[in-house]
């Protein structure tokens, strides 16, 4: 590629995936950790935005008041986020702890502390005490979803520029171990930027998406097993379901049988399991995402009425969908809902033009 086959289409993908995370986290925030079935008998099916009510949440010992929030409003998900994208946009394009730490420990005196997780809360209060923004926690709890869903900017800007694989791997560890210093979040993080950065290129089909995504990861990757990898594990699986799901639809097609996709779908979400588990987490939204790979709209149905934990599902369904059918898909009345819609749309006009900018330095670097 030269510097005049840059695309500047790419913007619509930009815009198209961290909207596409906004929104999605905006629709899945009332009903997050409700199972279902709850979803279901409340609701019926959750088709757009709702407001979200005060809840106490208990898990195990600890006790946590989640607030309310109105309908179209996000949480720490997008802001973190955000968060993110700043730095990147700020240093011009480089991955620099130093910058992003700072910012996200900043977080902590947002009125964004009351949805965060535990595990970011407390790896955000010991990097502000120690100044040390790559020792975040390594416990098992450690292996949650949170840098899947914030490090989506980071696989846009690598839509850009000469790809260098070490590189990417090396910003993407980067970027987990502010909060989440363990193998499975680290793994999970690389998913999703690889695949937010290679499905905003149009670089391969959806179907093909957990192969791609698998052969990013190389064997043993720090040190995870191959064979037990629970991430693997979890892609492969939610790929069978993918390829049984196909077999349904060439039945339906040929007459056979009658099938309610719908409900077909969200088990085999259920089975690849919607927990705040990292592995789980990326595999049910690559899931949805994949099963629905002609519409955003009906992604988003299947990531929102899943339960567990459906705003981080829904994020990331939303920065894929996003990325691969760009903002003109996005529904109208989601996209003029979006209370943060300036902010991100702002961002990710700033983020591209960041993308390109290191683009057009690394071809002078290289004396193109």
């Amino acid at each position: 590629m030269s510097p005049d086959n840059l695309n500047p289409q790419l913007e619509d993908n930009f815009l198209g995936s961290l909207v596409g995370l906004a929104i999605g986290d905006a629709l899945g925030s009332p009903v997050e950790f409700k199972s279902r079935q709850e979803i279901a008998e409340t609701y019926g099916r959750v088709l757009d935005y709702l407001p979200r009510e005060d809840f106490t949440l208990v898990a195990g010992h600890e006790e946590m008041e989640w607030p309310g929030q109105p309908a179209g409003a996000t949480t720490e998900d997008t802001y973190l986020t955000l968060l993110l994208a700043e730095s990147l946009i700020h240093t011009g394009g480089k991955v620099e702890p130093l910058d992003f730490g700072p910012r996200l420990v900043a977080a902590l005196d947002s009125p964004m502390l009351e949805f965060m997780g535990a595990t970011t809360r407390q790896a955000l209060l010991k990097a502000r005490d120690t100044g040390d923004y790559q020792a975040g926690l390594d416990h098992e709890r450690a292996a949650g979803n949170g840098v899947a869903i914030r490090i989506t900017p980071l696989g846009l800007l690598h839509s850009y520029g000469r790809f260098d694989r070490l590189r990417f791997l090396d910003d993407c560890e980067k970027v987990a171990r502010l909060t989440h210093n363990h193998p499975i979040a680290v793994a999970a993080g690389v998913a999703v930027a690889t695949a937010v950065r290679l499905l905003g290129r149009r670089e391969i089909m959806p179907e093909d998406l957990m192969a791609a995504v698998l052969d990013m990861l190389p064997p043993g990757y720090l040190g995870l097993p191959l064979a037990g990898n629970p991430l693997r594990q979890k892609l492969l699986a939610a790929q069978d379901y993918l390829e049984e799901r196909q077999t349904l639809v060439d039945n339906v097609e040929a007459g056979d049988l009658s099938v309610d996709f719908f409900r077909i779908d969200l088990n085999n979400m259920e089975r690849c399991g919607t927990s705040g588990y990292a592995p789980e987490t990326v595999a049910a939204a690559f899931y949805a995402f994949t099963a629905r790979k002609d519409s955003f709209e009906e992604a988003m149905w299947l990531a929102v009425n899943a339960g567990g934990d459906s705003d981080s599902v829904a994020s990331i369904t939303g920065a894929l969908a996003g990325a691969y059918h760009g903002l003109a898909a996005i529904p109208e009345r989601w996209i003029s809902g979006l209370l943060d819609y300036q902010r991100v749309s702002d961002l990710a006009r700033a983020l591209h033009k960041t993308a390109r900018s290191r683009e057009l330095t690394d071809y002078v670097d290289l004396g193109i």
